[in-house]
């Protein structure tokens, strides 16, 4: 369980950093998606049994939210890694001169990645959070439910401020961003911003899930 906790705070972090190319340039970029390439397998293998389970068992509402947000990170991985081999400038597989359709894709596929990221993360949190709570013991925290509460709302609230400060719109529409060069960047506040944008997604996707849950119930009763 540890080893699964690790390997998915790992694979978040480099995501976030591999986010912006400017904060590590192009050697770390590629080394860095190495990275996450390698934990992407780990956490694949971890979690192997989901491909196993796909034939088994009903579609119900839950179950189909769920393989729709997967196939939507599935596939955006696949197009930031497909066109990131195409655009490398270390990997022989890199184009000399890359058409200019592959730099966009790798760019739109990335912050698709974190809506798709957010919704993931979202959608499986009834399994996340029992595996957070025994493995760093917050259970043991008084008043847990409340804080839990106050901590989603800060949380949108900073997606939301983070959203439109990094203009996240912008960069899924390829738009120009005239104040893109003028902010302010630093490895912590990026990988903060785009950590509360992934959450604000996060806690869309989970009360999405929630509210379904009781109109399928009720649709059933009757």
């Amino acid at each position: 369980m540890n080893r699964r906790i690790l390997v998915d705070v790992g694979m978040l972090l480099s995501f976030l950093v591999l986010l912006d190319y400017r904060l590590v340039r192009n050697t770390g970029h590629e080394a860095l998606a190495v990275v996450f390439f390698l934990l992407f397998l780990l956490h694949t293998w971890f979690n192997r049994q989901w491909y196993a389970s796909l034939p088994r068992g009903r579609w119900n509402t839950d179950r189909k939210l769920t393989f729709l947000s997967d196939i939507l990170l599935l596939g955006s991985f696949g197009a930031v890694m497909g066109s990131g081999l195409l655009i490398s400038h270390t990997l022989p597989t890199g184009m000399e001169k890359a058409p200019l359709l592959a730099h966009q894709i790798h760019h739109v596929a990335g912050y698709v990645m974190v809506i798709a990221l957010g919704f993931h993360l979202g959608l499986h949190w009834n399994a996340i959070l029992p595996r957070l709570e025994r493995g760093i013991g917050l259970r043991k925290i008084p008043h847990l439910s409340l804080l839990y509460k106050i901590l989603l709302c800060l949380l949108a609230a900073g997606g939301i401020y983070f959203s439109f400060y990094y203009s996240i719109g912008s960069r899924l529409l390829l738009l120009r961003i005239p104040s893109a060069r003028s902010m302010p960047v630093t490895l912590w506040t990026f990988t903060f911003g785009h950590l509360l944008i992934i959450s604000l997604y996060a806690a869309g996707a989970y009360y999405v899930q929630k509210l379904l849950r009781p109109s399928k119930r009720k649709s059933s009763r009757t």
